[in-house]
């Protein structure tokens, strides 16, 4: 991306923030006890997270695009939306899950690579709405190969404008800079070629006594 495009791109960002505003709900409740650790994927934790007032079922990637922007580009593009007990998905690339306990306040969730040839990288942010905030976690350049799954778990640890942890009310999946790269085939460990060979000669054998 050029500089000249990086600055527009900033400024239609912040012209959008500037109109989301009117919008959206401020200073209600706080950060708390949010942590990069509340949301996990393939057992690693998240690179960074925003907290904010807004809904990102409403405003999108409005609320963390700028504070992410220094490792990607701006633009994110929505891949699920989750609210009450439905789920969307908008990518054809991925597949999805997203299950919440009954307190909706911790759950699982899981990203699938649906190519069987190619691996995927992405950012991806998990955009948690709970009372009158949310919180967006990062997961810079995560590598998928091709049908694998990455699982992790999410946790709510901000408190709302009473000083209560609040319950589960939506979530966005975004993802930006997708690469896809050629899936490698595993070559057989060195311990397992010579059970290979002898698996060969005994197949060789076999046809030449049918023949005889």
């Amino acid at each position: 991306m050029t500089i000249a495009a990086v600055s527009k791109a900033v400024l239609l960002s912040a012209a959008l923030l500037a109109a989301g505003s009117a919008n959206a709900t401020f200073n209600k409740g706080s950060i708390g006890n949010a942590t990069l650790d509340d949301v996990t994927l393939g057992g690693e934790i998240a690179d960074k997270l925003v907290y904010s007032g807004l809904n990102p079922m409403n405003t999108g990637s409005l609320s963390f695009s700028l504070a992410f922007w220094n490792t990607g580009s701006l633009f994110w593009s929505t891949l699920e939306t989750v609210e009450g007990k439905w789920a969307t998905d908008y990518s054809s690339r991925f597949d999805f899950t997203f299950g919440k306990s009954a307190g909706g306040k911790t759950g699982t969730w899981s990203i699938t690579n649906v190519s069987k040839k190619y691996d995927a990288t992405l950012d991806l942010t998990l955009d948690i709405h709970a009372s009158n905030a949310s919180t967006a976690f990062l997961f810079d350049e995560t590598r998928i190969g091709a049908g694998k799954t990455l699982s992790g778990t999410w946790d709510i640890e901000w408190l709302n404008n009473g000083g209560q942890v609040p319950g589960f009310s939506n979530a966005v999946l975004f993802g930006r800079d997708l690469t896809l790269t050629k899936a490698v085939s595993p070559v057989p460990e060195s311990a397992t070629l010579p059970m290979l060979a002898g698996g060969l000669a005994l197949v060789a054998l076999a046809a030449r006594r049918r023949k005889k």
